[in-house]
């Protein structure tokens, strides 16, 4: 079993970063092999132009988008780790989505509108924030965060999604953020083999 990971946090040192190992060392554990794609570190360009917009009206990419849905493609498991930063992904993972999830890669139209086509793969997301669970819930913002990658990006196009946002990182203590980590690595751990691996 392989899976992709897909990692939207610059730097070195963020909480996101200790999620990563934790979820690289877990999937190496259950004998899922994992191929991490670090966009600050590679250095995604994540703006969707106009030469993408011709290429994929054409059902073609260009050679890094290729490498990233073969990555996908390739992959039973996908994994998103990143920060929400205005109640959405880093610009960075949103511009991956652009150009990576295009029409007649993820998703075709249909006559009742748009149509999975990365049917019978899962996906895990992770997502942190300093805001507490109470503070998002209250404004209606934790539904604003897991509909935009959970239900409007990845359900759609056919992931069975499972999904975990770390509320106020930075408030609290070691232990509550190794109990995060924890649980990170037990929703690795969780991830149901596709049959015959």
């Amino acid at each position: 079993m392989k899976a992709c990971i897909v990692f939207a946090h610059e730097g070195t040192k963020s909480f996101a970063h200790q999620i990563l190992q934790r979820v690289v060392t877990a999937c190496e554990a259950a004998g899922i092999r994992p191929v991490v794609r670090d966009l600050y570190q590679i250095g995604f360009d994540p703006v969707f132009d106009a030469e993408d917009m011709h290429l994929a009206s054409q059902g073609r990419a260009r050679a890094d988008v290729e490498e990233e849905q073969q990555l996908i493609t390739d992959a039973d498991l996908l994994v998103m780790i990143y920060p929400v930063w205005w109640w959405s992904p880093p610009a960075i993972l949103k511009g991956y989505l652009d150009r990576v999830f295009t029409d007649g890669f993820a998703f075709r139209y249909g006559d009742d509108g748009p149509v999975g086509m990365l049917n019978g793969k899962q996906a895990l997301v992770f997502t942190t924030t300093r805001e507490s669970e109470q503070e998002m819930r209250a404004d209606g913002f934790d539904e604003v965060v897991r509909k935009q990658i959970v239900d409007g990006t990845l359900k759609l196009i056919g992931y069975d999604v499972t999904y975990r946002n770390f509320a106020a990182v930075p408030y609290v203590s070691e232990a509550e953020r190794a109990a995060m980590l924890e649980e990170a690595e037990a929703l690795v751990r969780r991830i149901r083999q596709p049959v015959g691996v």
